[in-house]
């Protein structure tokens, strides 16, 4: 059956459960927040006035106000505020009766849990999942002694922190649950929340924290074995090892010291049988900290690290472990260390590095060996033999690049099992020589047109893997293997998606734009014209496109080939000209960064169907540029659309969103908050799973395909406001820079953009077509790249990724 979640309960406004009520919102839910009721008003006479008789619910309320404070922002947009309802357990478990998901979510104690749960029995309607977002708890311990209703409707859904930003949601159903109810809620979470799902059993601490929390404390004991610094460790268990930058420490002080040593000690009290129980002991100064109230980022940036202020400059200085002292971090560097971290492919550096017999590579092989031997005994206690469902929760958990699974095939199997031999551990039986834990093999190029469609199966034999009708493994690189690749090139791909459906995919370093990638679109749309209906803009990487390839026009500069800028950019601009022209109709994916360039391509798209996390952003100025491909046009365009229906409509506040748009180069913090700007039209999309987006924006394709598609035409008669709005715009800069808000150099820049969305230095009132903003935004593109002080600013974001403010 296909659940409908319309409204749904929180129960619990902590931290957690605050967040898992904003993700709902954002996904257009009416959500209840509830917790413990407070007795008495604030003492505060202004808050008790404000609160009023609501100041029973003042748990909640705060709660709800918080996350307008927190970091990372667990928001999406403050336009969702208003979904999230707060109350109380005393007065408002009325709720309950009308909606169509409970999650609880309070303090990890089994008293409290089926406290609320008995309470979830008197108000809860009969047919609707009633979850549990316990990290640790066993759910048979939370539903003990409840009757059939609750039992049945009753399982785990375990998002992680922030559930925001954190893909991976474990399902823990147990054998009493209604098994077509928890498919229901999994596949709407997976379609509306964007979330991936794994599957778990009722284990202790289930898969994710399992695994993860174990391979972390395997990181102490070997550390403290071989002798290195926390600084250290994490230089070796960060990118080097395929996982976040965060690594190790820094990943303990976010989550918080105390919390994780809880995480793990509960393995350790609750598993007694597990095989590294010990491992799983926090190590004397990890405790220490813990008594001196040094937990990490929730304490003041004191844990593992700390973080100071020195001279006006933040100053991070690294824990010893020995001394209890905090110091300058001075990581210890290792022979192979510089090579293996130019090595991009995390199979091959992994092997090189494993290879070598330094301090540093016994500790890097021995925190894989740990992990890879810790997965393979407990896979089939705690996911049923699944080792895909292992490798997903740890990827989307914990952030790791490949799973342990997947990590321990794509390095050599053979290879790590003989090195795990000769150490002496212990390995399951079903792991026996030529194993392939997965078909193809991954990280391989038939991997990345099909992904797995095979796994082992611990009881013998393989598993199929059903390939779900919104994966397509959009390529990363050029291969020609790829049966649905029309066009390739190093920079891009166009491939068929069916239907008569095309998709334009970028692989250029960060998807940025370059000249061959200019080109490749160019001969991608005459493709498309001559073979398919309709196209889609889209890829698979970490970021939708980052730009322009600044290095190109530094070249450029250098060499005072100014006429050389100006082609490149009338190339730019007519080649989105076409894109946005072309007779079909095209849907364009941004997700992650979409910046400058980038920005531009989804902004000449028929429709845009933006993920949920996308930061977008026409961010030239912060290299003394403008948008030159097309984007300050757009705004500007679009800006003069919106009073072309009112008699003698002012565009001129309009004009000034994307003046301070594009000036002060600002970037979206999600995708409703990038509509919202302006930056994309109000009837651009959002779609909270990337997992979905490619298929949706097909479909966004056929849909407007079958009412009829029309391409649009170039405009003409636009009535711009002239040189008299030119001149209110550098009043606006002057104040600006007389109140120190920007430099005088952004004031060039500032007056440049504002005589593009101006219509140039014309009388004001006269009419201009669209090929008259597009002349504008080149000249001035050009006219910048002649300062020196636009030089300056390119050469130091490509030296130090950080704008210069000159």
């Amino acid at each position: 059956m296909a659940i409908k979640i319309r409204r749904a309960a929180v129960l619990g406004a902590g931290v957690m459960g605050a967040q898992i009520a904003a993700q709902l919102a954002a996904a257009g839910v009416r959500t209840y927040l509830l917790d413990l009721a407070t007795d008495q008003p604030p003492k505060d006479p202004k808050l008790a006035k404000k609160l009023g008789q609501k100041f029973r619910s003042a748990r909640s309320i705060g709660a709800i106000e918080q996350l307008k404070q927190m970091k990372p922002a667990p928001l999406m947009s403050s336009s969702i505020l208003p979904s999230i309802i707060p109350g109380n357990f005393d007065d408002d478990m009325s709720v309950l009766a009308d909606v169509d998901w409970v999650i609880e979510v309070v303090a990890e104690r089994l008293d409290i849990k089926k406290s609320i749960m008995t309470k979830v029995c008197e108000y809860a309607r009969k047919d609707i999942p009633i979850t549990t977002n316990t990290s640790g708890l066993s759910l048979n311990a939370i539903f003990e002694g409840f009757d059939e209703f609750l039992k049945r409707r009753f399982f785990g859904t375990h998002f992680f922190n922030p559930p925001r930003y954190m893909k991976l949601v474990e399902i823990i159903p147990h054998q009493e649950s209604d098994m077509e109810l928890v498919h229901s809620l999994a596949t709407w979470i997976e379609e509306r929340l964007g979330k991936g799902i794994v599957y778990a059993k009722d284990t202790i601490n289930f898969i994710a924290n399992r695994i993860g929390v174990f391979t972390l404390q395997a990181s102490f004991q070997h550390m403290q074995d071989l002798g290195l610094d926390v600084e250290t460790v994490d230089l070796l268990t960060g990118k080097l090892m395929g996982r976040p930058a965060s690594a190790t420490m820094r990943t303990m002080d976010v989550v918080g010291i105390d919390t994780f040593a809880h995480v793990a000690r509960n393995v350790y009290d609750y598993a007694p049988d597990d095989p590294y129980r010990d491992t799983f002991l926090p190590p004397k100064w990890i405790e220490n900290l813990i008594e001196k109230g040094s937990l990490g980022q929730k304490t003041g940036s004191v844990g593992a690290y700390k973080k100071t202020k020195e001279k006006g400059k933040t100053k991070i200085l690294a824990f010893r472990p020995e001394s209890g002292d905090y110091v300058d971090p001075s990581p210890q560097q290792f022979p192979w260390l510089g090579k293996a971290q130019k090595n991009r492919d995390v199979f091959a550096r992994s092997g090189e590095i494993i290879a070598e017999d330094d301090d540093g590579a016994k500790f890097f092989w021995r925190v894989l060996r740990d992990t890879f031997v810790y997965s393979a005994l407990l896979l089939e206690e705690i996911a049923e033999g699944d080792v895909r469902a292992v490798d997903d929760a740890i990827r989307w958990g914990f952030n790791w690049e490949w799973g342990p699974f997947e990590l321990w095939q794509g390095v050599g199997f053979d290879l790590i099992r003989q090195k795990i031999i000769q150490d002496g551990c212990q390995l399951p039986s079903w792991c026996t020589s030529g194993l392939a834990f997965y078909q193809p093999s991954p990280g391989s190029i038939q991997w990345s047109v099909t992904g797995p469609t095979e796994k082992v199966s611990v009881q013998g034999g393989r598993d199929k893997i059903q390939k779900k009708n919104h994966e397509y493994y959009l390529p990363k690189r050029q291969n020609h293997d790829d049966e649905r690749v029309v066009l390739s090139s190093s920079e891009g791909s166009l491939l068929d998606l069916g239907h008569g459906v095309a998709c334009l995919v970028f692989h250029s370093k960060m998807n940025a734009l370059n000249g061959k990638l200019i080109q490749f679109i160019q001969d991608a749309v005459a493709k498309v014209e001559e073979k398919f209906a309709g196209l889609v803009v889209a890829n698979d990487g970490a970021v939708f496109s980052a730009g322009a390839n600044l290095m190109e026009i530094l070249e450029s500069i250098n060499q005072k080939r100014f006429d050389q800028v100006d082609q490149v950019i009338r190339v730019f601009q007519g080649t989105m000209q076409l894109l946005k022209y072309s007779s079909f109709p095209t849907v364009s994916c941004p997700h992650g960064l979409v910046l400058g360039g980038g920005l531009e391509v989804a902004l000449h798209t028929s429709r845009q169907l933006l993920a949920g996390e996308t930061y977008a952003g026409l961010v030239e100025a912060g290299v003394g540029l403008i948008p030159g491909g097309g984007g300050t046009k757009e705004l500007a365009l679009r800006s003069y659309q919106a009073v072309s229906v009112a008699e003698n409509g002012d565009p001129m506040p309009f004009l000034q969103r994307a003046f301070l748009l594009i000036g002060m180069a600002k970037t979206s913090t999600s995708g409703a908050e990038a509509i919202e700007m302006g930056l994309f039209p109000q009837g651009a999309s959002v779609s909270l799973s990337k997992d979905h987006q490619v298929e949706r924006a097909k479909g966004m394709v056929l849909e407007m395909l079958n009412r009829g598609y029309v391409p649009p035409l170039p405009q003409q008669g636009v009535k711009v406001v002239g040189d008299p709005g030119i001149q209110t715009f550098k009043l606006m800069l002057y104040n600006m820079v007389q109140g120190g808000m920007i430099s005088a150099y952004d004031a060039v820049i500032g007056e440049k953009i504002a005589t593009i969305l101006c219509g140039g230095e014309i009388d004001g009132g006269q009419k201009v077509d669209e090929q008259h903003f597009l002349d504008l935004e080149r000249r001035m593109f050009v006219e910048l790249c002649q300062e020196e002080k636009t030089k300056a600013r390119i050469e130091a974001m490509l030296k130090t990724g950080k704008p210069l403010r000159n």
